[in-house]
């Protein structure tokens, strides 16, 4: 069975390129800002790309969901009948039917709890809202990842190749907690999951770490 083709972002905002070659300097002079902005990150964040303490992710992805406004800005819509629909000319010229500007700046300014919320409130706009959260989610943590490979590359330049020893099961367990369930319960929350519980998440956390604890001990 053919599986499906990963869902591609249509940006508002596309680069111009007059050739193969203007492409190819383009792409050369992005990667030599992403370098030069993993120097920089390397440089302000203490352990990155090992660590990203939460005051330097949440700067980070600011910055991105700026980016990600600036490529796909708010659009204007109608509402009709409690209904959300991309706004006419008409409507934007009648001044008694209710417009909203709904983008990145607008999604984000609901809190998780409210956000939680406006799916009981206001199924309609939280499904508008959970759309752009969950792309520009999902784009603010590639290019994290983007930043991540580079400033790896530049730590292990001039070191030699060496094969990685797997880390074993333990290892494995505690990286997980630490770092890999955290992130995907915040993005899970930006994305109006409502199973994404930090309390449920943190007591069943310590319960398992107890008890793995525990069982190492013995």
């Amino acid at each position: 069975m053919a599986s499906k083709a990963p869902k591609v972002v249509e940006f508002t905002t596309q680069p111009a390129f007059t050739s193969l070659k203007d492409s190819a300097f383009q792409q050369a002079g992005a990667y030599q800002t992403l370098e030069s902005v993993a120097r920089y990150a390397l440089a302000q964040i203490k352990d990155f790309p090992k660590e990203v303490p939460t005051e330097a992710k949440d700067a980070l992805y600011e910055g991105y969901r700026m980016k990600f406004d600036a490529l796909k800005p708010a659009e204007t819509y109608a509402v009709i009948n409690g209904h959300y629909v991309l706004a006419s000319e008409e409507h934007k010229k009648t001044d008694n039917v209710e417009k909203i500007n709904i983008g990145v700046p607008y999604a984000y300014s609901y809190s998780s709890q409210e956000f939680g919320k406006l799916a009981n409130t206001n199924p309609a706009l939280h499904a508008l809202i959970r759309e752009i959260r969950k792309l520009c989610s999902t784009y603010c943590s590639n290019r994290l990842n983007d930043l991540k490979r580079a400033a790896t590359k530049l730590l292990n330049e001039g070191k030699e190749r060496q094969r990685g020893v797997n880390k074993d099961f333990a290892e494995f367990v505690e990286a997980w907690f630490k770092d890999t369930a955290p992130d995907r319960l915040k993005s899970a929350k930006n994305r109006g999951d409502s199973s994404a519980d930090d309390k449920r998440f943190n007591e069943a956390k310590v319960a398992f770490m107890v008890k793995w604890k525990h069982s190492e001990a013995k």
